[in-house]
């Protein structure tokens, strides 16, 4: 995560990621491996949970 942080600051100071400068610019978006993780968790329990919600109907 140290290793990119350049990157990701560089790609999201003005370059061609616009909409990516103006969600990190607040300072309210946290990059962290917990972060990270508990987005693709949800993500994929919400996922499961559709897809009991259309097979129990």
């Amino acid at each position: 995560m140290e290793q990119n942080e350049p990157r990701f600051d560089a790609m999201q100071s003005g370059g061609p990621y616009p909409l990516l400068d103006a969600v990190t610019h607040d300072g309210g978006f946290e990059l962290s491996l917990e972060s990270l993780f508990e987005f693709g968790l949800r993500r994929t329990l919400d996922g499961i949970a559709a897809m009991i919600e259309e097979t129990s109907a």
